[in-house]
């Protein structure tokens, strides 16, 4: 048993009772900062001491004459106690309950709050700041607790003291019931956790919010702190306390530049005190930022001319930014013409060695001090031409290339691979293997970390991301080369964000941008930026949040870069956001302000994003400003893939507004464009009609795949909107390749609107159209009564439905049989054969920091498995072939970019892939025609993400399973080998695996009420 503080006896009472001389005071307080048992026992004191005054209170209030019962004469009066008499009192029954609550862990405060009064007027704010410096730098919204004071944080207790909160005070915020009192003094305290306590209790209101915005930027969490800051500020604009907190914030997020802005907005309010000191901290930031931005820019204007002037670069800059100085160094030996040259750069080779540890650079200066210069000298004189800018053509560049390897200059070809390629900053891929050979023969970790990222770029640019992610991930674990690391964190973020694999995405490349932060590269932290501000527009999509921090990103990289194109595409990327969003208001602002910066900006030229941006919220006088800045785009774009995407852009801007979110009107309100509109609602539908045809030529292109997605969207709910259920259900079937007569049901929804349509057990159709939906679309609210109704004599009903519908477990509710369906095929009827197989406990790779599975428990051994080390992915496409029930106990991931990239995470290969994907699994047809039971991690689970219906059941479906099984939440292991066993009996026995499903789970549940896990399983076909 741990032993209790001894303070807590010894110094609590005395403290709390005011018996401590001034000093001792101080160190106490000084130990309550950091020791959590004495803080809770000055909680339960405090708690005390109320309980005493209410019930002085209630003595006083007893003892006061009353008129006719004591005849009018007085009662007499106890005589007054000294001050040190009630301390002593006080001091007995602290020390009492401390003991108490030591021994026995009971708290005072539920009999505090049992018997409390009831509500109490408001009162003045009591002045809890009064300590000449304050100790919390973020400011509190409780009026009593923003007195403006100096900062200052205890260095070795040699600054002031902070604020000590006489226990008194606390009681009397207590008694009168002022939660957001008790939880400002918790915060002058440095107690948020007990702060946020009070903070949930406490009305409502603007400051409340603020102050529970503090306590998430005290706990780390600048992300969630800045949404919740601009909600406060959304709603009070000048807010004295928000505006300082999202300064903070912006600060720790490492947006310098949008932080000192920040603090200018406060220091605009004039607060005495405050203002002096937001314009220092303004002052302050932007003074950082540019001493942090300087030895870059003095690094680029000297590394070019290394060659020929070696000490242009003083070991004192070269240790500031490392990296970039290592890069310009290897250009510089390449570039030097003579050996004298090469050894003039030992001075610098050292000093970088030093900084990475080893001598590999002091190494390859001398062997290549000691080359052959009458053959080298030439070819080095033309790559130090090359990187000052000389441009080569295909035929310069080939035959530059030949030279080297001719002459065996393979570390000035190692260079030239990327200087000489078109964009100067990839190799091209027929040239990779060489790089890659070239790199690895020099020893050197930095060149090594190089090739990974260029094959690594390459396989994400062709869209092989689990490629990619074998490549990089190992290569990123552990990595010690800290400019390369960030640049191959760069490549894997941005692969996890094409594969909508946000976590990941997150983690890597916030990792990324803080080591850049930290080893000073200033232009690779700007570089993140833009992803960063990619990723939370995409959680905004799941979250609907995290626009502040879409936009913070994005304002500090339109105040980093100060070009009017790249202020431009931020105003772009808001718009899409907010579109993306249903602020429409919102989005035509922002496109408003692009529309200033494009006129005064000559390098401005008309981009995709901006353009579709437009198109979904145009008004009918700038829809021919639309077509002519389309117009513009496909003379100057060549890709056959983005000549589609104009398509659906055009045909967006030309439908009807009220066939988009921007402009959704009831039904029945009319179709037909104003009177001498530029819109032509059909030549908007046969363009977008168009755009869908060609975009299946690319099957496996991401862009197509939206164009594809998104225009059977805006066809199906114009013609919902029309009333046209034949042609709704014409539609759902042509985009999942289903054709359905009877017992199904389909849904599209997309923003507010949604279309609901029926076919009953005769075939009739009937639907109904939603123009403003206000509910969820992943329960049954989103299905009327009546459709549901005319599907009530199915004995099975089969469900097309889009995203975001697709996998939600309670579109239907588990009294009927229901299943996702998204293929048919001839044999749909043919049961299942091939033995049993189990695929349980992979190890995918440590770096990905997955938690272990616990192991599949059955009551009947499998015919076949595949366990831990073995459970990889070549041997699962083995075994898989011909099984004829498959059970896969592992961790799921998707890649929503395009339906058919989700994968499994398997142990890995001798290759290190351990991502079982769809498109292998399609290559591998399964023969067997197999029910297939994913106990992956939420396998049932789709995206909510716009327009992109995709998961782990589709991608069996597709590869010849005749039907799956999974939740989109967690399964009992305890009992989930019972349960599958009975689905797998029934299934045997001839149902249908939603029948199946269907009656085990209401005969589970009879006998198993609290099972809530069985509700959720789903069956996809």
């Amino acid at each position: 048993m741990t032993e209790p503080c001894p303070q807590l006896y010894d110094r609590l009472a005395p403290y709390v009772d005011g018996e401590l001389d001034a000093a001792d005071a101080e160190d106490y307080a000084l130990h309550l900062a950091g020791c959590a048992e004495c803080r809770d026992g000055l909680r339960d004191a405090m708690q005390l001491v109320a309980l005493e005054a209410r019930a002085a209170s209630s003595r006083a209030a007893a003892a006061a004459p009353v008129p006719g019962r004591t005849g009018g004469v007085p009662v007499a009066a106890s005589p007054p106690r000294t001050t040190r008499e009630r301390a002593r009192r006080w001091s007995t029954r602290t020390r009492l309950a401390l003991s108490i609550a030591a021994a026995a862990g009971v708290a005072l405060v539920a009999l505090w709050l049992a018997r409390r009064g009831g509500p109490v007027a408001p009162e003045a704010p009591i002045a809890l700041a009064t300590a000449e410096a304050r100790t919390v730098e973020g400011r509190i919204a409780y009026a009593g607790a923003d007195r403006y004071r100096r900062y200052g944080v205890a260095r070795a207790g040699s600054a002031a003291p902070g604020d000590a909160i006489p226990l008194p005070t606390l009681a009397r915020l207590e008694e009168r019931g002022d939660l957001h009192g008790v939880a400002a003094a918790y915060l002058l305290l440095g107690d948020a956790a007990r702060a946020r306590t009070y903070l949930e209790r406490a009305p409502a209101s603007a400051d409340v919010a603020a102050d529970r915005a503090l306590v998430l930027l005290t706990a780390g969490a600048p992300a969630e702190a800045l949404v919740a800051l601009d909600g406060v500020l959304d709603r009070a604009p000048k807010h004295p306390q928000a505006l300082w907190n999202r300064a903070l914030v912006l600060r720790d997020l490492g947006l310098a530049r949008l932080a000192s802005e920040a603090f200018g907005a406060v220091a605009e309010l004039g607060e005495p005190g405050w203002a002096d000191e937001a314009r220092e901290r303004a002052s302050a930031l932007s003074q950082q930022a540019d001493e942090r931005k300087a030895p870059l820019d003095e690094i680029h204007k000297v590394g070019p001319r290394l060659a020929t002037a070696p000490d242009g670069l003083p070991p004192e800059l070269a240790r500031k930014v490392p990296g970039t100085a290592r890069l310009y160094f290897y250009d510089a030996v390449r570039g030097a013409a003579t050996a004298d040259a090469v050894r003039a750069l030992a001075p610098l080779a050292r000093t970088l060695d030093g900084v990475s540890g080893g001598d590999v650079l002091s190494r390859y200066l001398e062997r290549t001090a000691g080359a052959d210069f009458k053959r080298r000298g030439p070819l080095a004189a033309r790559y130090a031409r090359v990187v000052a800018g000389e441009r080569l053509d295909p035929a310069g560049a080939r035959d530059f290339l030949a030279a080297l390897r001719a002459a065996k200059q393979d570390d000035i070809l190692l260079g030239a691979l990327i200087q000489a390629s078109p964009d100067r900053r990839t190799v091209p891929p027929a040239l990779l293997p060489e790089f890659r050979r070239l790199a690895e023969a020099t020893g050197d970790p930095w060149f090594h970390l190089l090739a990974v990222e260029q094959e690594a770029g390459a396989l994400v640019a062709r869209g092989d991301f689990a490629g990619a992610e074998a490549l990089a991930l190992p290569a990123l674990s552990g990595c010690t080369v800290d400019y390369r690391c960030t640049r191959l964190a760069y490549v894997l973020g941005d692969s996890y964000l094409q594969m909508l694999r946000l976590s990941d995405a997150r983690r890597v490349l916030g990792e990324g941008i803080a080591r850049a932060r930290r080893t000073g590269e200033w232009l690779l932290e700007f570089r993140f930026l833009a992803p960063l501000a990619d990723l939370a527009m995409l959680q905004d999509d799941v979250r609907a949040s995290m626009l502040p921090l879409a936009r913070a990103y994005v304002g500090e990289l339109t105040r980093r870069d100060g070009r009017c194109v790249t202020e431009l595409w931020g105003r772009e990327e808001l718009a899409t956001l907010l579109n993306n969003r249903g602020d429409f208001q919102g989005a035509r602002r922002e496109l408003a302000e692009a529309e200033k910066v494009a006129a005064a900006c000559p390098a401005a030229v008309p981009s995709l994003q901006g353009a579709f941006a437009m198109a979904q919220v145009a008004l009918d006088d700038q829809v021919e400003r639309v077509r002519a800045e389309i117009a513009q785009l496909r003379a100057a774009q060549s890709s056959p893939v983005i000549q589609v995407a104009y398509d659906l852009v055009e045909g967006i801007a030309l439908l009807d507004p009220a066939a988009t979110d921007a402009g959704a009107a009831p039904a029945g309100s009319g179709s037909a464009a104003p009177s001498g509109s530029a819109r032509d609602p059909a030549a908007g539908r046969a363009l977008i009609e168009r755009a869908i045809a060609a975009s299946r030529k690319f099957p496996d292109d991401v862009t197509a795949h939206r164009v594809r997605s998104y225009g059977y969207a805006l066809l199906t709910l114009d013609a919902g909107r029309a009333g046209d259920w034949q042609q709704v259900w014409k539609l759902l079937g042509e985009e999942a390749g289903v054709t359905l007569e009877r017992c199904a049901l389909g849904v599209a929804v997309e923003g507010r609107r949604s279309v609901v349509v029926a076919r009953d057990d005769a075939g009739a159709i009937t639907g109904a159209y939603d123009a403003a939906r206000f509910g969820t679309e992943r329960d049954t609210a989103l299905i009327p009564a009546a459709l549901r109704d005319a599907l009530r004599r199915c004995a099975e009903i089969d469900v097309l439905a889009r995203a975001p519908v697709q996998g939600s477990p309670a579109l239907l509710p588990i009294d009927v049989a229901w299943s996702y369906r998204s293929a048919m095929r001839a044999s749909d009827a043919v049961p299942s054969r091939g033995p049993r197989l189990v695929i349980s406990n992979s190890e995918p790779p440590a770096e990905l920091g997955l938690p272990r599975l616990l192991p599949w428990r059955s009551a009947t051994p499998p015919d076949a498995s595949l366990d831990g080390a073995a459970a990889t992915p070549s041997r699962a496409l083995a075994a898989l072939a011909d099984a004829g029930f498959v059970e896969i106990h592992a961790h799921g991931m998707v890649n929503a970019a395009i339906s058919d990239a989700s994968f499994l995470m398997m142990s890995p290969d001798g290759g290190g892939n351990y991502a079982l994907t769809a498109a292998a699994i399609r290559k591998q047809p399964l023969r067997g025609r197999p029910v297939v039971i994913l106990a992956a991690c939420h396998a049932g689970a789709t995206a909510s993400y716009r327009h992109q219906p995709w998961g782990l059941p589709a991608a069996f479906v597709e590869a010849g399973a005749r039907a799956v099984i999974a939740s989109p939440d967690v399964i009992a292991d305890a009992d989930a080998g019972a349960f599958f066993d009975a689905v797998r009996a029934r299934i045997e026995r001839g149902a249908s695996p939603a029948v199946a499903l269907h009656d085990v789970r209401l005969e589970w549940l009879a006998a198993h009420p609290g099972a809530a896990w069985v509700r959720s399983l789903m069956v996809f076909r």
